[in-house]
């Protein structure tokens, strides 16, 4: 009854991710353009920011969380592009560009880097968010993906990919590993590698590749 009233059982995973990421992915071109930043959207860490008026004893729910509200903002991104004119498409191309390179790091994303925006990334991310709501990784699992995160520092060479493309997969990348960490129960044991990535990635204009890359080999040796 609740549901065809309008309302959104947020008890699905996948439902609450449509609900949230939907609002808090993307910006309407005329918007940004008189200034508003875009938005990048993590739905775990929006989660705990904005605590749920639930308890969720699922100890999986914060890395499914993670994993479903990014398939979701990429799908909601490459539905942006159809819509966009062509001279307020860059940044988000960099935005798609970015969740497509972080997914398919994970067992997930197979080679949506190499999909057209309309439908194959969209129908792709849409197919990832669905599996993804049954996820029951190991501690094992995460470790592995939270590793080849760590290990993408050969990726970050300045002349490997323009500066604005590598800020948001550096974004992206940033709050990933910040949330398997956290799922992995030793957030605290790495802060200071952590913090370092995360002021790396404070500025777009300032952003600096190379100490990004620098922190990311830290953190990799932290985590061996």
């Amino acid at each position: 009854m609740r549901v065809s009233a309008g309302m959104h059982d947020l008890r699905n995973l996948y439902a609450r991710a449509n609900a949230c990421v939907a609002c808090h992915q993307n910006v309407d071109v005329d918007t940004l353009k008189a200034g508003h930043p875009m938005l990048v959207f993590e739905l775990d860490s929006q989660s705990i920011n904005e605590p749920k008026h639930w308890r969720d004893d699922d100890p999986a729910i914060g890395p499914r969380s993670w994993l479903v509200g990014q398939a979701v903002a990429l799908r909601e991104i490459a539905w942006a592009l159809g819509q966009a004119p062509a001279n307020g498409r860059t940044e988000l191309l960099e935005q798609e560009n970015a969740l497509a390179w972080l997914l398919d790091k994970t067992s997930f994303g197979g080679d949506l880097s190499k999909l057209s925006a309309f439908p194959g990334i969209q129908l792709s991310a849409d197919g990832i968010a669905k599996r993804a709501v049954k996820w029951s990784p190991t501690n094992d699992e995460l470790m592995s993906i939270l590793r080849t995160f760590a290990s993408a520092e050969s990726e970050f060479v300045p002349s490997q990919s323009s500066a604005e493309l590598s800020f948001s997969r550096a974004q992206r990348l940033t709050l990933a590993l910040e949330r398997l960490s956290v799922a992995l129960g030793f957030g605290e044991k790495i802060d200071k590698e952590l913090n370092a990535l995360g002021q790396d990635v404070q500025r777009h204009y300032d952003f600096d590749s190379a100490a990004f890359a620098q922190h990311l080999r830290e953190l990799r040796a932290k985590l061996q």
